[in-house]
C-alpha cells in the first residue's frame, strides 16, 4: 500500500514537472475569484501550450533575461521570427485561433497604409511588392495558387507582419468598454500593444483581474518570444481591473482597450 501511494505520489509530481502546461493547468486563481469562460477564444487561449523551460529567445537566437519580466511563454514555431514584434504577437493569437477553427474566410488583416490582406487571397497567389514610385504603396502580384496547410498559414503571416504593426491595428479593431474586458482584446497605446489572454471574476465584489502576454520590440530588427506578464506590483500574473492605470514590467497603459472586428 505504501508503495502504490509513493508510487502516485511521485508519478503526480513528474506529471507536474515535466508536462506540457497552459495557462489553465500553470497558474493558480485567487481565492474568491473564478473563471467563467466568456467565449470560445478564451476556451482557446488558456489551452495554449506554455514553453517547459520558460526561456525567452530573441530574434537573433540570443536569451532575454528575465528581470522579472514574464511568468510563462507560449509555444509556438514563429515566436523567434524577424517580423515577430508586439502586434505582431496580437495578430497571431487571433489569426491562428481562425484558422485552427476552420475560419479561413475571417482572416482578414491592415498593413500599415490601410490596405488588407486576406488569406484567401493568399491562397490564389497574391504577393506584395513595395513600389517603386510610392513607399507607402504596395502592389499585388499574383503568382500561382498556393495550398491550403500550415506552413503556407506560416508564410502568409510572415507577410502580414513584415507590412503590419501598431497602428495597422487601428483598421482592423473597435474601442471597447474596459469593463467589459475578455480575452483577446488588446492595449495598444505609445507603439506597444498588450494581449488579454485570461479574465477572472468575483461574483460577490464583482472584481476583475486579467492576464497580460506580449511580445516586445527592442529595436525595429528584433522581437522576441511570446509571453506572459508578471504584475510588477503583485508578484503574480493578474492585473486588476479597477486600476486607473495598467503598468507591466515594460510598458504602462492608460484602461483603453480594442478588439479584432
Amino acid at each position: 500500500m505504501k508503495y502504490n501511494l509513493l508510487l502516485l505520489f511521485t508519478t503526480i509530481t513528474f506529471n507536474l514537472l515535466f508536462s506540457q502546461q497552459n495557462i489553465e493547468s500553470k497558474f493558480t486563481i485567487p481565492e474568491g475569484f473564478e473563471r467563467e469562460i466568456i467565449n470560445d477564444y478564451h476556451r482557446w487561449i488558456i489551452k495554449q501550450k506554455l514553453k517547459k523551460n520558460n526561456k525567452v529567445f530573441y530574434t537573433d537566437g540570443s536569451e532575454k533575461v528575465n528581470k522579472n519580466i514574464w511568468a510563462a511563454v507560449f509555444e509556438y514555431d514563429l515566436g523567434t521570427y524577424k517580423y515577430h514584434q508586439c502586434a505582431d504577437a496580437a495578430i497571431y493569437l487571433n489569426a491562428m485561433y481562425k484558422y485552427e477553427l476552420g475560419k479561413i474566410d475571417q482572416l482578414v488583416y491592415s498593413f500599415t497604409n490601410g490596405d488588407k490582406s486576406s488569406y484567401t487571397e493568399w491562397l490564389d497567389g497574391v504577393n506584395y511588392k513595395l513600389d517603386p514610385d510610392n513607399i507607402n504603396k504596395l502592389n499585388k502580384v499574383f503568382g500561382a495558387a498556393r495550398k491550403d496547410n500550415l506552413a503556407t498559414f506560416y508564410e502568409w503571416l510572415k507577410s502580414i507582419w513584415t507590412w503590419a504593426g501598431t497602428t495597422s491595428l487601428n483598421y482592423d479593431t473597435i474601442e471597447v468598454d474596459i469593463i467589459n474586458l475578455r480575452p483577446g482584446d488588446i492595449f495598444n497605446q505609445g507603439g506597444h500593444a498588450i494581449s488579454v489572454v485570461d479574465v477572472i471574476l468575483n461574483k460577490k465584489t464583482g472584481d476583475k483581474k486579467f492576464m497580460l502576454s506580449q511580445s516586445f520590440m527592442i529595436d525595429p530588427r528584433m522581437g522576441d518570444e511570446q509571453h506572459i506578464l508578471l504584475n510588477p506590483r503583485s508578484g503574480d500574473v493578474w492585473y486588476d481591473l479597477n486600476s486607473n492605470y495598467v503598468i507591466t514590467p515594460e510598458w504602462s497603459m492608460s484602461p483603453k482597450i480594442i478588439r479584432f472586428k
